[in-house]
C-alpha cells in the first residue's frame, strides 16, 4: 500500500511540474524546438524549409520563459538576415531593424514599454551612424546625436526644427 501511494505521489508530482509557470507554445509542422528553458517551455524555435541540399532554418522565434515571445525574424545560415523585431515581456514591441547576415544594418527604431518612440538611427556593419533621435516618454524630442565612422568629418550641420507647440 505504501509503495502504491508513493507512487501515485510520484506521478501526481511530475505531472504538476510539467506545466508550471508556461504557456502553450503552439507549433507548426514545419518547426522545431532548438533550445527549451528548464520547465521544457520552448525558449528557441525555428521555421524549416526544403530545399535543393536538404532541409534549412528560415525563420526563428526567441520565447520568454512564460511563453510570450521575445523576437523573431528571418535566418540564413544559422544567422538573423532580415527584419527582425524584440519585444517586452507585454507583448509590445521593443525595436525593430534589419540584420544583414548576423550584423545590425540599415535603420532601427525602439519604443518604450507603452508603446510610445524611444529611438531612431542607422547601423552601418554594426556601427551606429548619422543622426539619431532620441525621444523622452511624453514622445517629445530630446536628444540627438551624430555618430561617425572613425576619420570621417561632418561637411555640414544637422539641423533639426523645433517642435511646433
Amino acid at each position: 500500500m505504501k509503495k502504491i501511494i508513493i507512487a501515485i505521489l510520484s506521478v501526481t508530482f511530475l505531472v504538476s511540474c510539467e506545466n508550471e509557470g508556461s504557456k502553450d507554445v503552439k507549433l507548426d509542422d514545419n518547426e522545431k524546438v532548438v533550445t527549451s528553458f528548464a520547465n521544457g517551455a520552448p525558449q528557441i524555435v525555428r521555421e524549416l524549409k526544403k530545399s535543393d541540399t536538404g532541409v534549412e532554418s528560415v525563420y526563428e522565434k526567441e520565447y520568454y520563459e512564460d511563453g510570450n515571445i521575445l523576437k523573431e525574424g528571418p535566418i540564413d545560415n544559422n544567422q538573423r538576415h532580415g527584419y527582425w523585431k524584440t519585444y517586452y515581456r507585454n507583448g509590445n514591441l521593443w525595436n525593430e531593424g534589419y540584420y544583414d547576415h548576423g550584423v545590425r544594418q540599415d535603420s532601427i527604431t525602439g519604443y518604450y514599454p507603452d508603446g510610445e518612440l524611444k529611438y531612431i538611427g542607422v547601423f552601418d556593419k554594426g556601427q551606429k551612424t548619422g543622426t539619431w533621435l532620441f525621444y523622452d516618454e511624453q514622445g517629445k524630442l530630446k536628444e540627438n546625436k551624430v555618430y561617425m565612422k572613425p576619420g570621417e568629418k561632418r561637411e555640414t550641420d544637422i539641423y533639426i526644427p523645433a517642435e511646433s507647440k
